[in-house]
């Protein structure tokens, strides 16, 4: 790779989006919504993303309806003045030329334990003590779709840019592709056909509702880092058949998030172990032709050069490190030293708004 060549800098394809440039602003739950509904606190924090320098900005999770999240700090989507709240951090997007995809989410098994909220799943669980969540009907999963769907044009309404389903850390899709949680013996459970097929009815309601030109993108995982698990080879079969129905974009991730340890997506990024799952979003990147986004622990300018000159993935996505730096991306132009985040997970303890908690008493 030549000294004059900066691979981040170079602009690449959303569907029919340009995106400025390879790094993009994995989600990341702003722990700011009030009683589901967005606050300040959420638009403030999409202007500092906008003007932060990554060339596409992806939101937290949003719960798809009321019942899907996991609390009232969590945005939902139904809302009566959601349209017109999102439409805000839309036009903030747009002044500063930036690139906006709201992530849609049902937390499944994470659901709220209080009232009014789904306490469903993919097979029957005791989450807790005393606190038993039912394997989701058919008629649940088929109005889990329309409410993925009814999201997303909501979200196109407000003039964001695209949405990203979310079907990875242990929320109810990647439960439905994970055998570790899928133990349905019906037409949902037991090949990765089969236990894909609620991602594959939720992508088509949602291009149903929001037409063909509308960018459309997933999160989903290459491993669920316990066993059983999701394969590479089965990501990859989900992966190359979203795309011949339309999909536009991949952020391979992996972990079902259960608990602090090696099941959780947000693993210790030390020295030596950037690009946790580069390896697996490589091979779907091999398989299809739509961008294919890698997350896992980037932190220094030279080894995301690396990625994106020695692999076939189209982008690089961060989270924790613009927690810390929100304008990282800006500095990386002329400053190439590493994100100055420590991975210590301290900015998940938050309250009110998502920061970094290292120098605070």
């Amino acid at each position: 790779m030549g000294k004059d060549i900066n691979l981040i800098d170079r602009p690449f394809s959303i569907g029919p989006l340009t995106v400025p440039n390879r790094l993009v602003r994995s989600a990341t739950f702003e722990f700011a919504a009030e009683n589901g509904r967005i606050t300040q606190r959420h638009l403030d924090l999409w202007r500092q993303m906008a003007e932060g320098g990554c060339g596409l900005n992806i939101t937290g999770k949003m719960a798809i309806s009321a019942g899907a999240k996991i609390a009232p700090i969590m945005v939902e989507c139904s809302y009566d003045g959601f349209v017109d709240d999102l439409k805000k951090a839309s036009r903030v997007a747009k002044e500063k030329q930036s690139l906006l995809f709201v992530q849609l989410n049902h937390a499944g098994y994470k659901t709220s334990a209080q009232e009014g909220h789904d306490q469903l799943g993919v097979s029957t669980l005791e989450v807790a003590p005393d606190r038993v969540y039912h394997e989701a009907t058919f008629a649940e999963i088929q109005k889990i779709a329309e409410d993925f769907a009814r999201a997303a044009k909501r979200c196109q309404e407000a003039g964001i840019d695209g949405v990203q389903i979310h079907a990875a850390h242990g929320y109810l899709i990647n439960t439905f592709l994970s055998p570790y949680y899928n133990h349905r013996t019906d037409s949902y459970g037991g090949s990765i056909k089969n236990r894909s097929r609620i991602l594959f009815e939720v992508y088509e309601a949602v291009r149903g509702a929001v037409g063909p030109g509308y960018p459309v993108g997933l999160k989903m995982p290459m491993s669920d880092r316990v066993e059983p698990s999701i394969t590479l080879e089965e990501c990859v079969n989900v992966a190359q058949g979203l795309e011949k129905m339309g999909l536009d974009m991949i952020e391979i991730s992996a972990g079902l998030t259960m608990d602090g340890g090696d099941s959780s997506f947000v693993p210790s990024a030390k020295e030596g172990s950037e690009g946790l799952f580069l390896k697996g979003a490589s091979a779907v990147a091999k398989a299809v032709k739509i961008p294919v986004i890698s997350v896992g622990g980037y932190r220094r300018p030279e080894f995301v050069e690396k990625a994106l000159a020695e692999t076939p993935v189209t982008a690089i996505s961060i989270c924790r490190p613009l927690i810390r730096e929100p304008n990282l991306a800006n500095r990386w132009k002329t400053d190439r030293s590493p994100a100055t985040c420590l991975s210590c997970n301290k900015c998940f303890r938050s309250s009110g708004i998502i920061t970094c908690q290292v120098d605070k008493k």
